[in-house]
């Protein structure tokens, strides 16, 4: 799973100002991405899609997954 860089090392809640200046210097930041394109996800850990092997995944991903499951 990535694993995320918050402020000073802990996990915090953070305005959408500091959320966007700490993710633009801090690649990827608080942004979650996906594991199979690398792209942000725009989810957060509360409603995270994962693949099959429980990694997050953005939604394109997962329709894809899901398409070739069936």
């Amino acid at each position: 799973m990535t694993d995320n860089t918050w402020p000073g090392g802990r996990r915090k809640a953070l305005y959408q100002p500091e959320h966007g200046k700490w993710n633009a210097l801090n690649y990827p930041g608080t942004r979650q991405l996906c594991s199979l394109c690398d792209e942000p996800t725009g989810r957060c850990e509360d409603d995270t899609m994962r693949s099959s092997e429980g990694e997050p995944i953005c939604e394109d991903c997962f329709v894809e997954e899901e398409s070739v499951a069936k």
